[in-house]
This record gives C-alpha cells, sequence and structure tokens, in this order.
C-alpha cells in the first residue's frame, strides 16, 4: 500500500481499511452475499485479513505473485464461471455485480470483463482520476473484476502470465498482441468488437466486454482522495438508507 494512503487509513492492511464501520473487505463480501448467482466466497489474503473473515467464507493465504494468488482461489472454487474481484473495490452494490454477470451471460460469454463509459464516471465521481481506453465507441475504464471459465483455468493461467510480465514492456506486448493491433489503439480505431476478438483468440474462448452504467464497479482506493471519496460516498449512500427506513416506518 502507498505511504500517502496508509498514512490516512489507520492500517498498513489495504483490504482492512475501515469506512463506513465497516472494512473493505467486509463491505466487498456483504455485496458478494447480495449477488443471487455467487454461490460460494473465497478470499486470498494475508493472515491478519484472513482472522476478520466469517465462518461463511473461505481463506486461503496469499503468495508473492499476484496471478498465482488469482488462480489459486479460481481452482479452489467449485463452479463452471468464477467471478473474481478485487478487495479494494467498496462501493460495489449485490445489483451491479449481478448487471455484469448478467451481460455476460445474455452475450453468452466465457470469460468477461466489465467496462464503465467515462461520462458515467465523471457523473458518478466527478474530479477523479482514471485510466482510461479510447476506443471508436468512446472512452472506457475497466471494472474491478473478471469473469472466468473453470475448464480453462490452465491455459488462462499462461496467456495471463505472459500479458502480466509484458505490461510496462511495449515490445513484448507487442509481439503479443500484434503491431497493428497496437497502432490502432494508439489512434483511437479500434472497436470493441476488435478488442474481444483479439481477446477470444489469446484466451482461446469467447470473451468479451460487458458495458456496466454503475461506475461503482471501477472505482478503487488507491490514494488519499480515493479515500476521502469513499468515505463521502458511503455516507451519503448510509444516510440515503436511513431515510428511506425512516420514511416506510412512519
Amino acid at each position: 500500500m502507498p505511504p500517502s494512503l496508509e498514512s490516512v487509513a489507520g492500517t498498513s492492511e489495504r483490504a482492512l481499511i475501515e469506512i463506513e464501520g465497516r472494512t473493505m473487505l467486509a463491505r466487498v463480501v456483504d455485496s458478494l452475499r447480495e449477488t443471487t448467482a455467487v454461490t460460494r466466497i473465497i478470499c486470498i489474503a494475508t493472515p491478519l485479513a484472513l482472522q476478520s473473515l466469517d465462518s461463511d467464507v473461505v481463506g486461503l493465504a496469499a503468495g508473492e505473485r499476484m496471478t498465482g494468488n488469482l488462480f489459486s482461489g479460481a481452482r479452489a472454487a467449485q463452479s463452471e464461471r468464477i467471478l473474481i474481484v478485487t478487495a479494494d473495490a467498496p462501493l460495489v452494490s449485490g445489483r451491479t455485480w449481478m448487471q455484469f454477470l448478467d451481460g455476460a451471460a445474455v452475450n453468452l460469454l466465457d470469460a468477461a470483463y466489465p467496462i464503465v463509459p467515462k461520462k458515467a464516471v465523471e457523473a458518478q465521481f466527478p474530479g477523479g482520476k482514471r485510466t482510461y481506453g479510447h476506443l471508436k465507441e468512446g472512452s472506457f475504464t475497466g471494472g474491478n473484476a473478471f469473469l472466468l471459465p473453470r475448464d480453462r483455468l490452465e491455459s488462462l493461467e499462461e496467456v495471463i502470465d505472459r500479458a502480466f510480465a509484458a505490461r510496462k514492456n511495449p515490445l513484448a506486448l507487442a509481439r503479443m498482441l500484434g503491431a497493428g493491433f497496437i497502432f490502432r489503439a494508439a489512434t483511437k480505431k479500434l472497436t470493441i468488437h476488435e478488442v474481444e476478438t483479439k481477446i477470444s483468440r489469446l484466451l482461446g474462448c469467447r470473451s468479451g466486454a460487458v458495458i456496466v452504467p454503475d461506475a461503482a464497479i471501477a472505482f478503487d482506493v488507491d490514494k488519499p482522495s480515493d479515500l476521502e471519496t469513499a468515505r463521502e460516498f458511503a455516507a451519503k449512500m448510509a444516510s440515503e438508507s436511513q431515510n428511506e427506513e425512516n420514511s416506510f416506518l412512519k
């Protein structure tokens, strides 16, 4: 965790940062409990974070490699489709996870990734800085989740390992994706369909992006300003929920 974030977080564990009386990890777990399509929750975390989990969550110790952690959790799952999410996405609701999963199902996708239009992000979280991909259809940012097919884990791990290793090496990335693909991306001429076709070939399964309208799926806590925004947003949500409850009681 960046020192600047740790200095205001009150903990050295990102997953254990508190927002409205609950840790980010607890908020993510609760959102998954609200997701009707999720039948089992597996958490890969440090020993300290694992101690905070309730008994209905399967806890596995995290290793040093991010991709290794990802796939150790995926292998422990028992479903045909595996939803992988990060612990620093504290504002997502079960309804939003279902928007993503339903979109993948409607499009018959084996592997899927949520994307959010820039306009939606700026409307919901004005002033925040995000990384955007510029496609022919518009600008999008990626969400904090993946949907993967269990029967393709071995081949997927190899490809994702290569992509992760090449992420900061333009030459290696060009070899993997193709120079023409990268040129079209740089000139903002790529379409969503072209990206989906390329990723499907790399992964060996039907893959695609799911446009999700709720920007919370793309919001994570990386810096102090993110934490401030998360706490303000969560407090507003809690207040609105309390007002609705009070109105109902009247």
